[in-house]
């Protein structure tokens, strides 16, 4: 090799050591816990094989180091944030560092000394996840929740946070749109106005821990593949017409995979609840031994106990991961998937539906058996 290009790789690799990326945000599982039984999550489904655990304030400390690296940090994962003793102080400590800070709960801990704590701290993003804009649908497929208790609190939150004159925390709802659920959609926005949020995001049940669950597929239900799209495109206009973002996925499985996965996995990744590193939730569901269903595999790049997250997303296997959606991306045309960070994930829709010349064989193991590399 010779000595310029030797000199050249020695000071890439001293660049990259020393000058860690910019992400666009820092997903970390401060629980896997859960105290609801939703039907259609791999928490109820895989209950007896779950590895049940929450992260130390001591670990949560030691990833701090590195939050300079994002914009955001959102306290998500395979459990309820609010089951973690410690959720307050680690949204404190995220916020001291300088980054946006968010979660998503349930909202059966939203009780008004947590509501009040959470002005307080100035928390950026409050995600609800919700499974129907109605008690019948929410109360059936979530287990554990009362869809007019939620509502009450974030009632009580919109209250609150007029008193306080405060702006945050955002509220934004998190819809998994379902075969069962999708007509309650038509009362989504008036919802949206009730309780004070200016973002909905629907997503599609894309992961089945059991093959039953595959029947509440949006986008598998072929038969009403133009109704669902007539009916999104509706309400991406009455929430236009009334001050509200409303994103949905693609509820039609296209012929061909995205260049990019929308989990952002160029620029994101996911810890979970004990410190281990990987690309996004879905190849890291805490799961112990062999389940019945197969599972995506868990493929994991680093502890955050032995390296930091800097020296993690360097090292060669995860920047070879990321090469293999890098160069993708290069062989597309204008294709640019933009994190936003109000609602986490959002694609222009004619962007979303360029994919050039890609093919399944190109991706990772892990990726090839994804819906999510497919937008929906």
């Amino acid at each position: 090799m010779p000595l310029a290009n030797f000199m050249m790789g020695f000071l890439n690799k001293l660049l990259r050591r020393h000058k860690p990326p910019l992400m666009d945000w820092i997903q970390i599982e401060v629980t896997s816990l859960c105290g609801s039984s939703c039907l259609y999550c791999p928490h109820t489904v895989y209950r007896d094989r779950w590895d049940h655990g929450s992260m130390s304030l001591e670990t949560f400390r030691s990833i701090s180091c590195d939050f300079k690296m994002a914009n955001l940090i959102f306290l998500q994962g395979w459990g309820e944030p609010f089951l973690n003793g410690n959720i307050f102080e680690m949204i404190e400590i995220a916020k001291s560092g300088g980054s946006r800070v968010g979660l998503t709960t349930n909202g059966m801990f939203l009780n008004p000394k947590n509501i009040d704590a959470l002005i307080d701290l100035k928390l950026d993003i409050l995600g609800i996840s919700l499974a129907g804009a109605k008690p019948e649908n929410h109360d059936r497929l979530r287990p554990g929740t009362d869809f007019n208790q939620i509502t009450g609190c974030l009632l009580d939150l919109k209250e609150r946070k007029a008193q306080k004159k405060s702006a945050v925390p955002h509220v934004h709802l998190a819809y998994i749109m379902l075969r069962s659920n999708f007509e309650d959609l038509k009362d989504i926005i008036k919802y949206a106005k009730e309780i004070n949020s200016t973002d909905i995001v629907c997503s599609n049940l894309n992961f089945f821990p059991n093959a039953e669950l595959r029947n509440e597929a949006v986008f598998l239900d072929e038969g009403k593949t133009d109704y669902y799209r007539e009916a999104l495109k509706g309400l991406q206009s009455e929430a236009k017409n009334n001050a509200v973002n409303f994103f949905s996925y693609n509820p039609v499985l296209p012929d061909k995979p995205l260049p990019l996965c929308p989990e952002n996995i160029l620029n994101s990744c996911f810890i979970s609840h004990d410190g281990l590193v990987s690309s996004c939730v879905f190849t890291n569901i805490p799961v112990l031994g062999n389940a019945e269903h197969p599972l995506p595999k868990r493929v994991i790049y680093g502890d955050i106990h032995q390296n930091t997250l800097s020296e993690i997303w360097d090292i060669d296997s995860y920047r070879n991961f990321r090469s293999i959606f890098v160069a993708r991306q290069r062989i597309t045309t204008d294709i640019d998937l933009l994190a936003d960070i109000n609602r986490l994930q959002q694609s222009d829709e004619g962007v979303m539906n360029e994919r050039g010349n890609v093919t399944l064989n190109d991706l990772p193991i892990q990726c090839r058996r994804c819906y999510r590399i497919f937008g929906v």
